[in-house]
């Protein structure tokens, strides 16, 4: 028998989510009665790695499609035309007028609508968290696929902030909502609201069985010399790449020794080093005057 996991295929989105989404939904609308209604936001034009492109243009969905861009909103009317998806230019905040439920009453789409796409790259859990009004039956949201399934992190409350949540963050916040994670792709989870699950019991899995990847910790620690040491050649930016671990030294290699064995000369060094990376400005000019002395004293 298939698992869900072996629906994954894209259409037009970037890691499976199509066909996951059409499997789920597929097997949802069997017993119950769907109401073909989908909302993305960060919509861009409608189509670039998009979760519902797929839902509109092949299941005649109904749509609440909202992009901040306005030139992107241009390409996303000229791409959806018609009546039945809703263009709305906005970002998306966690309270106010542009609050994903603010926005969403201002529409027909019902309660309890079929699909929610969350990707807009860090606040996605207060979003979600900000969601009181409407019940989607299903939500696909964007999880920080670099933090290990262990760790529970939250970013910082800040719409300019770009950090994510952990997805162990993100599993805990839907459980208070009364959903559970049926499904997991590179850097999305699938959020299934409770009544639903029991069309999906033998693809139910622990966090660890769905996010495989997110088992082999990248573990940083020091030695005792301040040398930054890892369990991995290279240190993974996500986005932005990979580095090799000596390229991401806090320390300059003079000062990468145990400090038992410093120099005066270098205990003087990592001093000036210490306090030129605070904001300490009176006291850094202080020791740096020290510092002057010491070493005209010296020659």
């Amino acid at each position: 028998m298939k698992q869900l996991g072996d629906f994954a295929a894209n259409t037009y989105s970037q890691f499976g989510e199509d066909g996951l989404i059409f499997e789920i939904l597929g097997r949802i609308s069997s017993t119950f009665t769907v109401d073909l209604w989908c909302c993305e936001f960060g919509a861009w034009d409608g189509l670039y790695l998009s979760n519902t492109a797929k839902l509109i243009r092949e299941k005649g969905y109904s749509a609440v499609l909202i992009e901040g861009d306005k030139k992107r909103l241009k390409d996303l009317e000229r791409n959806f035309p018609q009546d039945n998806v809703i263009k709305i230019c906005s970002f998306v905040t966690v309270e106010g007028a542009t609050s994903v439920d603010n926005i969403l009453s201002k529409t027909d789409i019902p309660i309890d609508f079929d699909f929610l796409s969350i990707d807009i790259d860090g606040m996605d859990y207060f979003i979600l968290q900000s969601l009181i009004s409407f019940k989607p039956k299903l939500i696909c949201i964007e999880y920080n696929p670099t933090i290990p399934n262990s760790i529970l992190f939250v970013q910082e409350p800040n719409e300019k902030i770009k950090q994510g949540s952990s997805a162990k963050a993100i599993l805990e916040l839907g459980r208070t909502k009364g959903y559970t994670a049926i499904c997991a792709t590179h850097c999305n989870i699938l959020l299934l609201k409770n009544e639903y699950v029991s069309f999906f019991t033998s693809d139910l899995k622990s966090l660890e069985e769905l996010i495989p990847k997110g088992n082999d910790m990248q573990v940083i620690f020091s030695g005792y010399d301040g040398t930054l040491l890892s369990n991995k050649m290279d240190i993974s930016l996500g986005w932005h790449g990979s580095f090799e671990l000596q390229k991401v030294q806090i320390l300059p290699k003079y000062l990468r020794k145990y400090s038992g064995d410093y120099t005066r000369m270098q205990w003087i060094l990592f001093r000036l080093f210490y306090l030129s990376r605070s904001d300490k400005k009176k006291l850094k000019d202080k020791l740096l005057n020290r510092i002057k002395k010491a070493i005209r004293s010296d020659s």
